[in-house]
């Protein structure tokens, strides 16, 4: 038909249109290419470009080296550092160590001992005064015994009726010392009590220096012992103990002179 014969006729057209232009391309490609084969790539001698490059690789050489130098020493420097902190946490624990050595020096050393006495004595005394404290409770309710702050082997008496102030225990009266004395003695049954049964006591004297409410307070707490099972010796000339403790041993004086008899009550 045609219609089919002008569509083939215009398609040969194109096609040798662009078969030209194609042709025009590859003719212009080709003479850039002869022109870029013609020019040299560089102005230097091949015997230039070879020291060149000889120098070039040794460089290289030479930085490689250094850069493997580079790395010895870091990783010198790290295990270095790994072996400082291991050092330093070393030298912390010494030091731990050797501040407990210090204390314990300050508390007990010393080249003849004394000072470790003292510090053992001061444990014995704190518990002492712990024991005579709970009895000293149980008999007034008003005194507590402590140790001087200064460290020394020395007490105060800490008054709760006088707002806790403390004094020394040698401004006590004659009734406070006795109460005080009784304490530290049952205090010091306590103490032994674990290896050795102390089933006696025996007081001599100073109830001649309690007022009737104080000695009625001690003889409460001698009684409070007694019924415990512990066996109550009181050594003394007041009247008033009489009515209270019905088994006695009196000391009655003889008909001849430098004569005296014993008496027992029960």
């Amino acid at each position: 038909p045609e219609v089919e014969r002008q569509r083939l006729q215009q398609l040969q057209q194109t096609l040798t249109s662009s078969l030209q232009s194609a042709a025009a391309l590859l003719a212009q490609a080709r003479a850039q290419h002869a022109q870029l084969q013609a020019q040299a790539l560089t102005d230097q001698t091949p015997d230039a470009v070879q020291a060149r490059l000889h120098t070039l690789e040794g460089q290289r050489t030479r930085l490689t080296e250094q850069l493997g130098a580079a790395h010895a020493r870091l990783d010198d420097d790290a295990q270095r550092r790994a072996g400082q902190q291991e050092l330093l946490r070393q030298i912390a624990e010494q030091q731990r160590d050797s501040e407990l050595w210090q204390r314990l020096d300050g508390l007990i050393g010393s080249a003849r001992g004394d000072k470790f006495r003292k510090f053992a004595q001061g444990l014995t005394l704190d518990h002492l005064l712990h024991l005579a404290n709970r009895h000293l409770t149980r008999l007034h309710g008003r005194y507590l015994l402590h140790r001087k702050p200064t460290g020394e082997l020395e007490l105060d008496i800490m008054d709760g009726w006088q707002a806790e102030v403390a004094r020394d225990t040698r401004t006590l009266s004659g009734g406070e010392a006795f109460l005080v004395s009784l304490a530290l003695a049952l205090a010091l049954s306590d103490l032994v009590s674990n290896k050795t049964s102390i089933d006696s006591l025996f007081l001599d004297e100073g109830f001649g220096t309690l007022d009737g409410e104080t000695l009625e307070t001690a003889l409460t707490a001698l009684d409070a012992l007694n019924a415990s099972g512990k066996m109550i010796g009181i050594i003394s000339h007041v009247e008033a103990l009489k009515e209270r403790i019905p088994a006695q041993i009196r000391v009655e004086k003889g008909a001849g002179v430098g004569h005296s008899r014993l008496v027992l009550s029960a």
